[in-house]
C-alpha cells in the first residue's frame, strides 16, 4: 500500500518530452498515468510548464498521444506564452486545445457557444 501511495506522489510532478527535439515540460496534476505505448494522461488541476520560454497552460485534463503526436488540453484551458509558426500567443483561453507536437500547429475550440479568446503578438 505504501508503494502505491509513493508511486502516486512521484507522478504528481513529472518531466515528460512531447516532441522529438526533446523539449522538457513539467506537468503537475492530481493524478497521472502512462501506458506501454508512451501515452500520458493527467487529470485534475493540470499545470504544464516549459521553462525555456515561460510557456504555461492550465486545464482539467491533459492527454498526450505519442503516435498521433498530439497534446490535448481539455476543460477550462488557459495558455500563456505559446509560440507557434512565428506567432506568439501571450494568453488564450477556451475549452479544448490540441497541439500537434511534430509541427507546433495548434487548434483551439470552445463548446456550448463559448468563444475562444486569444491575445497574440505578431
Amino acid at each position: 500500500m505504501k508503494s502505491v501511495i509513493l508511486a502516486s506522489f512521484l507522478f504528481l510532478l513529472a518531466e515528460f518530452s512531447f516532441a522529438e527535439e526533446l523539449t522538457s515540460y513539467t506537468i503537475t496534476s492530481d493524478s497521472q498515468r502512462t501506458n506501454l505505448e508512451g501515452d500520458l494522461e493527467a487529470t485534475g488541476k493540470v499545470v504544464i510548464q516549459r521553462k525555456s520560454d515561460n510557456f504555461e497552460a492550465y486545464s482539467d485534463k491533459l492527454s498526450f498521444n505519442k503516435d498521433g503526436k498530439t497534446l490535448k488540453l481539455i476543460g477550462n484551458v488557459y495558455v500563456k506564452n505559446f509560440e507557434s509558426e512565428g506567432i506568439t500567443i501571450e494568453e488564450s483561453s477556451g475549452d479544448e486545445l490540441t497541439i500537434f507536437t511534430d509541427t507546433g500547429i495548434f487548434e483551439f475550440k470552445s463548446q456550448n457557444k463559448n468563444r475562444v479568446k486569444t491575445k497574440i503578438k505578431l
